[in-house]
């Protein structure tokens, strides 16, 4: 029996939480027999996993959130329980971790740079350990203390998988002991089944309602990585330029109170509309007149992956990964990473449907679209020895 264990802190919604679903499922379906640990109990796409993988919490539920966000004397001490009960989670985790020394897999992963890799190179017993890099660190790490981690781990994993060729290279000049250990292998998109849910639901709103234009981002509404603000204030100079459309955002956060209150202040209500999480995103990408990608920084966007599957025209901030992605002018439209050249582009985007309907056409790289040949790297990986 093929056997793969993978480590996650929380499943929540997300774009690292998507592609590792759509590869354990892909994995699952060549006979490979999964084990996905969670840190952390309680995710909110726990339920989309697939019922063939185990799953293993080690702490069952979230807590201390309470104790550390409480501001004055008297709320720490009302919180007290739940530090205590965090703590009690601490130790239940450890004691769950246990059972692991005594089983064989062929490969343990970890599948976000910034989760500890001690249970993978200490506790589980696998031939072949490897690290998952999602992002650039230049970007997603500025501080360096995932870098810093990254270095002290590196003797002891064997492998360094990449999203993208700028995140591979960003690691290799923040860890020098990733050099030779790392490679490239692109996230698994299961296009046919992206097409097939676009399908089976209706869409939250309507595409292209009297010439007033559709425009969605989807993103983890965090401002320092996704450009919150900023995407506001771009929002209110189209609309103060005279260009008629809606934009959706879909996604959760830390930071949502953060835009709600920065839509409001702009002036923007009718105009920018949050969408929440939406289980199934693919039939508002079909709606989209144009999708959004504005960020900061990324590894290699899944929101591209979607889109592009679904042929729709995009636009991107010039961020990690996305030359790999996206040809400017021929299947999408990339942008300087500020937000005059964001609202230039987007302006340009709203003043011509054609070149729109070209991008919407403009096709996507094969080496991100086969599958297979990702899965067959993965596997030759993975039944690698140690």
């Amino acid at each position: 029996m093929k056997r793969a264990l993978f480590h996650y802190p929380v499943f929540n919604t997300g774009g690292a939480e998507m592609s590792s679903l759509r590869m354990m499922k892909a994995l699952t379906d060549r006979g490979w027999e999964i084990t996905l640990v969670l840190t952390t109990g309680g995710g909110s796409l726990e339920a989309s996993i697939d019922p063939r993988i185990r799953v293993v919490r080690l702490r069952p539920k979230a807590f201390g959130n309470r104790f550390v966000h409480s501001r004055s004397a008297m709320a720490r001490l009302l919180a007290l329980p739940d530090l205590l009960a965090y703590g009690l989670m601490r130790s239940v985790g450890i004691l769950r971790m246990f059972p692991f020394l005594f089983c064989r897999y062929n490969a343990a992963a970890v599948l976000l740079m910034g989760t500890p890799s001690f249970f993978i190179r200490r506790i589980v017993q696998a031939r072949v350990r490897i690290q998952w890099i999602r992002n650039d660190l230049s970007g997603a790490d500025p501080g360096g203390s995932i870098a810093t981690a990254l270095q002290r781990a590196a003797p002891d994993l064997d492998q360094f998988i990449c999203v993208s060729q700028v995140s591979l290279s960003s690691l290799v000049a923040a860890v020098p002991a990733a050099a030779g250990k790392a490679k490239v292998i692109y996230n698994i998109l299961d296009s046919d089944a992206m097409r097939d849910k676009a399908r089976i639901a209706t869409a939250p709103f309507s595409q292209s309602q009297d010439g007033i234009v559709s425009i969605l981002t989807v993103c983890r509404l965090n401002d320092r990585a996704k450009g919150l603000q900023r995407m506001v204030s771009v929002c209110r100079r189209l609309a103060d330029r005279g260009f008629r459309f809606v934009w959706y955002v879909a996604g959760d956060g830390i930071d949502r109170g953060l835009l709600e209150t920065t839509i409001v202040e702009a002036g923007q209500e009718g105009r920018m509309l949050l969408l929440g999480n939406l289980k199934n995103p693919f039939p508002a990408y079909a709606a989209a007149d144009l999708v959004a990608m504005l960020s900061y920084y990324e590894g290699l966007c899944g929101v591209i992956n979607e889109a592009r599957v679904l042929m729709r025209p995009v636009i991107a901030t010039r961020v990690s990964g996305i030359d790999e992605q996206l040809t400017d002018g021929v299947n999408g439209l990339i942008v300087d990473n500020d937000e005059d050249a964001i609202f230039e582009g987007m302006s340009r985007l709203l003043s011509d449907p054609k070149l729109c309907d070209r991008l919407a056409v403009g096709g996507y790289p094969m080496s991100l679209l086969n599958d297979e040949a990702k899965l067959d790297e993965l596997e030759a990986l993975f039944l690698a020895k140690g």
